[in-house]
Parts: structure tokens; sequence; C-alpha cells
């Protein structure tokens, strides 16, 4: 990685990245931070941003911390590493020292992320109907008439890793890049979330003879892992990170079935990136069971889940921003270890939106981000409330709509 660094004031460290071909040095991961007991991670955006502005603040915050490293995320988004001392001893400490610069829009810590708990895991082998209903019930066999998927389209996966020897996933998942030590290590760390969530998108087992099947039976699926830790704990930075890279890359469909992230500025900025790089962020409501007032963002695809009774089941979040829903109960995928798992959550239902999303571009791949958002939200059944409503959305993915779209009759 080839960096500009620039000291200003006493102890504060400017750092500006400009080719990130290295991200150990910029990461402000869950290990680094039980290593630096002495410091606090902050996000934070300047007012109006500028090279004129963030000197000033860095030389006011010069005079009031023991030192302090800052480096860009994504867009006009930075991460701040303050040492703590005496007079700045705690976290909270320092976010009222950069809120009283009066030069700060907004400032909060770089928190943690995790994947929502799976829900009732598999017990026995099931059926071959039951491992897969989800996809009759989107009506992915009419669709696969048209188009099974493409290895040209690639799916950025921002999670705890993928499992790339699992016999189900062998050939469609491709080089990733891990954004906690920089590495090209993209294999899980103990948690197989990932691995369940990249088998939706594209497990080829059931296709070809037994195991799971995914949505395409084509597709390029690119690992991020952004966490190295048991428990798939990952730092807003880094998720953010991730889908930058995932821009940068040219890649067309980033899925994060992460939970607390849509109203988290810093990850808004990654998709607002995204969308101008064409390319597409679809991410779970969350399975907490709540409602919440987040407003909807134009630059995201949040989905929430339903059963095979296209009802909203208990877990799945609702509110303004949710966007549309897709089954995300009792779904059979790839898991770690070669295994299998059943399970449900609104993470599913995101990965079996994004390999949509995926199928959809193997038939049209010169659409563009906003054509292929518009196309994945008409491609609903409408349930619940007639029209848009916040548990269903613009309704229940629909691939025979989807294909109407693509393919007019004539």
């Amino acid at each position: 990685m080839t960096n500009v660094i620039r000291t200003v004031g006493a102890g504060i460290v400017l750092i500006v990245v400009l080719f990130a071909g290295s991200l150990r040095e910029c990461s402000a991961s869950t290990e680094e931070r039980a290593a630096d007991g002495g410091a606090v991670s902050i996000v934070f955006r300047l007012r109006s941003p500028s090279p004129a502005r963030m000197d000033a603040f860095a030389a006011g915050m010069a005079k009031r911390t023991a030192g302090m490293r800052v480096e860009p995320v994504v867009g006009d988004v930075y991460l701040a590493k303050v040492r703590l001392d005496e007079a700045l001893n705690n976290e909270k400490a320092v976010l009222n020292e950069f809120m009283a610069s009066g030069l700060v829009e907004f400032a909060r810590p770089d928190g943690i992320l995790y994947p929502p708990p799976d829900i009732a895991a598999l017990r026995a082998e099931p059926a071959e109907q039951e491992k897969t209903w989800f996809l009759t019930k989107i009506q992915a066999p009419v669709f696969w008439e048209k188009s099974k998927g493409s290895k040209a389209i690639k799916v950025l996966v921002c999670d705890t890793g993928v499992e790339s020897g699992h016999p189900d996933l062998r050939g469609n998942i491709g080089p990733g890049i891990n954004l906690v030590d920089g590495s090209a290590n993209t294999e899980p760390t103990g948690n197989g979330h990932g691995t369940r969530i990249a088998g939706l998108i594209g497990a080829r087992g059931g296709h070809t003879g037994t195991g799971a099947s995914g949505v395409n039976w084509d597709v390029t699926i690119i690992p991020g892992k952004i966490s190295n830790q048991a428990n798939g704990g990952a730092v807003h930075t880094d998720t953010a990170k991730c889908i930058k890279w995932g821009a940068d890359q040219g890649i067309r469909i980033v899925n994060l079935s992460f939970s607390g992230a849509v109203d988290e500025p810093v990850i808004q900025e990654a998709a607002k990136y995204l969308r101008s790089h064409n390319g597409v962020l679809i991410m779970s409501a969350g399975n907490n069971g709540v409602r919440n007032d987040f407003p909807d963002n134009p630059d995201m695809i949040v989905v929430g889940g339903t059963n095979d009774i296209d009802w909203k089941p208990p877990y799945s979040n609702t509110g303004p921003y949710v966007d549309l829903t897709a089954p995300g109960s009792a779904l059979y995928s790839t898991d770690a270890g070669g295994k299998y798992s059943k399970t449900s959550g609104t993470s599913l239902a995101t990965a079996v939106v994004s390999g949509s999303a995926a199928l959809m571009l193997s038939v049209k791949p010169n659409m563009t981000a906003d054509q292929l958002a518009d196309l994945v939200l008409k491609s609903t059944m409408d349930l619940g409330t007639p029209g848009r409503d916040e548990a269903f959305g613009a309704g229940r993915l629909d691939l025979k709509k989807a294909l109407e779209f693509l393919t007019p009759w004539r």
C-alpha cells in the first residue's frame, strides 16, 4: 500500500491511502482493539469536508489529545484512533471533544456488527422438497428456463468467510480478500454464517445430484471476510471497506447479511459509494422482531423474511426501511466443515435476493445499478396491506415476474 503520511500538530498523524493493496495497517479490527487498550476508535465526518478543514480539525485536536491517527474509510468518512490520557480517558470524553470542535458533522464509536443468530438448526436430513421449497416459492425454476446464471456475474459476500472447498460450492467461488488482516485467507474462522449465505446464492450440489441448491447454478461468489472471530463480530469500518473494495473491483452486487448496519453512517456512505460505482448493496432487515423507524435508503435494498405460506415470521424486523421480503425460514444450505444446516433469518432471505439479482443480471448484464434495483423491487408479489407496507415492503420476491420484465411478450 502506498500512503502519504502527514504529521499535523503534536502527535497527530493523517494517513491518506493512495492505493489499497494491503489493508492491514489501516484496519481498526477487533483484534487490534483488544491489543490496544489505550486508544479508542471513532468514525467521523467533517462539515463541508475539505483538506483545509481536516488540517484545522487535526491541529485543534493536537492541543487536546495525546495522539491521534486519522485514515480515510469511504467517501468523506474517516476513522480516528485516539490515544487516551488523563484528560481524555474514555470514549465519551473523546466524542465530546470531536463535537466541541464545531467542525464535525457526526462522530460515533467504530462499533461491532454481528451476523443475526441462527434460528432452528438442522436436526435431521430433510426431504428433497424441504431443501428446495424456497426456490419453488420464488419461481426460480421458471427463470432457469431462460438462465441458470453466469460465471461472469460476481456477488461479493461481506461476511465471516466462505469455505471454498465445500463440495457444493466448488467452481462457484472466486478469490476474495480478508478485510481484517489484508490477506487472501477468506476461509471461515469458527463461524459458518458466510458459507450458509454463499450456498443460498450459488450452491451446485442439489442441481447436479444431492446436497444444497442455490438460486444460481453458475455464479462467481467473492468472499469478503470482515471477521476473524468465532462469534462473527465485525467492526463497522472493516464492513464499509469491504463494500468499497467491491465497488473498486467493479462488482455489481454486494451481500451484507449482518444486523445493526442499516442506520450506521459509515455503512450508508459505503452504500452510496457502491451505487455511484454501478453496484447494489443488498442487506438484511434484522432478526429482533421489532419495528425500526429507519427511513428508506435509496442506496440500499433491505430484505425482510417470509415463511413457506407467505407469512411474516416473528423474527423479521419491520419498518419503512424494509424494501421487500424473500423466503427466510427453514432454509437448507451449505455450512462450514463440509456440512449442511437448516436455519432461519433475514440473513438468508437477503442471500436469496442477492442470488436472484445475479440471475437477473445474467440475462441483462448491461443494466445500471438503478435499473437492477428497480427490477428487483418490481419483481414481487404483493403481500399484507395492498401496496408497499412496513412488514413486506414491495412484496415477496417473484422471479417469474422478473422474467416477464426482462423478456416482455411480443
